[in-house]
């Protein structure tokens, strides 16, 4: 049973990792997409580029947290297995004491 609370834990912890990343790179898209619509709007031409090159730094930005979010989603899934195979046994345990009771 520790085991299963650690496994449990430990997949919580990366399941925050994973959502604290992607609501960052959801909040550095829509900040790409506010500085590309200040661009869409400029007329001088300079302050249009800096526009779109701060939304270019925001989308790159949005991209490298989607890419720190797989590693926490390879993790939870590893831990997840871990779990499933733990209570599979307990299933089984459960089963074969029921069986036996029964006969």
């Amino acid at each position: 049973m520790l085991r299963w609370a650690i496994r449990a834990i430990a997949a919580s912890k990366y399941k925050n990792q994973a959502i604290k990343e992607s609501g960052q790179a959801t909040r550095k898209a829509k900040d790409a997409m506010g500085k590309f619509r200040y661009a869409k709007n400029e007329r001088d031409n300079t302050k249009k580029l800096n526009y779109m090159a701060e939304g270019m730094s925001y989308l790159a930005e949005a991209v490298n947290h989607n890419s720190n979010a797989i590693d926490p989603l390879a993790e939870m899934s590893w831990v997840a297995s871990l779990l499933v195979e733990s209570i599979q046994k307990n299933l089984d345990e459960q089963t074969k004491d029921i069986v036996s009771k029964l006969k």
